[in-house]
């Protein structure tokens, strides 16, 4: 060793020491993916242990570089604090950290590898790319292979980017941002007025807003499909969640705007929990199936049974959550490519991730700014990736 350094000669944090688990933030672009098994074995070690590893380093904004996964277990856990040291860098070097603490864990998924490297390459960190690809035996080269575009076939699809997701009223906002004719399709679960409140190991998920009784979700429906009236074209295709206890208030509303075609039946395969004294166990809901005025075509003739597996319990981010194959298929069969689709009760962003993943456009709302914004961007982020990468990788 040349020099007989101190860990007070090195460069210092801008602060060290504990901050609000609130307080801190992800992009959604972490390629390093823990499987559930791996998750919960570090969420049970922290919980038997102590907290494992070093503090978590972020920008002074609050921004992880490292540590995420042990600040999603702590928020798993209910801690209210995590040990932290943040750094004043800028965001090509917050990414670049997290690249080099990357190789030394978790599984990597080598499309949004080769994405990151390509972002980081762009904004001057070629050198450092270079030296962290060869430290991890890694060919750069093939990696960015995987993303290339060729020259004499454009991409498929071009993200438009109006793409919004609106946290405010949906009433309101619908007024305030969405033309007349504009829509093409809704797909939305709105508050059935059941005042459900679900659990998920340790974490109790807050109350759905307007949720409170089914005389103000009807009414709150009802305020919303005016302006669904207004804002879909002729034409247009309309998905609506429900359950066969408020059935009848839901379709009541949607018959006094739109066309009803169909109750769909969707068969979730793997039942909730119901009546654990010996009711029957809920295996499925309804969903409305309408249009304005006289309907399309749909672009495939299917059953009026849907089989689709909810979301794993352990997995989802909203207490009412529908798996995304669930509605890529209703968008599929419903719209065309670069259709505008809307959803007023996002969730935790379901509706968007279909869209994209389907090659269509989509507006939304969602009231629980708190609760939902992370999830959602963090959705949205992984699914415009995904989607590039794919798009890119046919070309």
């Amino acid at each position: 060793m040349s020099d007989d350094l101190t860990l007070e000669d090195l460069p210092q944090p801008e602060y060290e020491g504990t901050v609000s688990v609130d307080d801190l933030d992800v992009d959604g672009e972490n390629p390093n993916e823990m499987s559930e098994e791996q998750f919960g074995l570090l969420v049970d070690r922290m919980r038997s242990e102590g907290w494992l590893g070093g503090p978590i380093l972020t920008t002074t904004d609050g921004v992880i570089a490292d540590g995420e996964h042990r600040w999603r277990a702590a928020q798993e856990l209910g801690l209210s604090e995590v040990p932290v040291r943040q750094f004043n860098i800028d965001e090509p070097t917050r990414r670049l950290w997290r690249q080099e603490m990357n190789k030394n864990q978790g599984e990597h998924d080598r499309k949004r590898d080769a994405l990151e490297y390509d972002y980081l390459l762009h904004e001057g960190k070629s050198d450092e790319v270079h030296e962290l690809t060869q430290a991890a035996s890694e060919d750069l080269d093939e990696l960015l292979a995987e993303i290339k575009l060729q020259a004499e076939r454009p991409p498929e699809y071009e993200y438009n980017p109006d793409h919004n997701v609106y946290f405010e009223d949906c009433i309101t906002g619908i007024r305030e941002h969405l033309e007349d004719n504009s829509i093409d399709c809704v797909i939305t679960d709105p508050p059935y007025g059941i005042d459900w409140q679900s659990f998920r190991r340790e974490q109790e998920f807050d109350a759905i807003a307007s949720d409170e009784s089914v005389g103000e979700a009807a009414a709150l429906f009802r305020e919303v499909c005016r302006e669904l009236d207004r804002v879909c074209r002729e034409g247009a295709s309309l998905f609506i969640c429900t359950r066969w206890d408020v059935y009848p208030e839901f379709l009541e509303v949607t018959n006094a705007f739109f066309e009803v075609h169909n109750c769909l039946v969707w068969v979730k395969n793997n039942h909730g929990l119901g009546d654990l004294t010996g009711g029957f166990a809920p295996k499925h809901e309804f969903i409305i199936y309408a249009s304005v005025g006289k309907r399309e075509p749909l672009n495939d003739r299917d059953d009026d049974v849907l089989e689709f597996d909810r979301v794993n319990t352990t997995e989802y981010t909203h207490p009412t959550e529908k798996p995304v194959p669930l509605f890529s298929h209703l968008t599929q069969l419903a719209t065309d490519p670069g259709d505008m689709i809307l959803d007023p009760f996002m969730g935790s962003g379901t509706t968007a991730v279909a869209a994209i993943q389907s090659d269509r456009d989509y507006v939304g709302f969602e009231l629980d700014e708190e609760n939902y914004r992370t999830p959602i961007e963090r959705r949205i982020g992984e699914a415009k990736r995904a989607r590039e990468a794919s798009v890119n990788q046919e070309c």
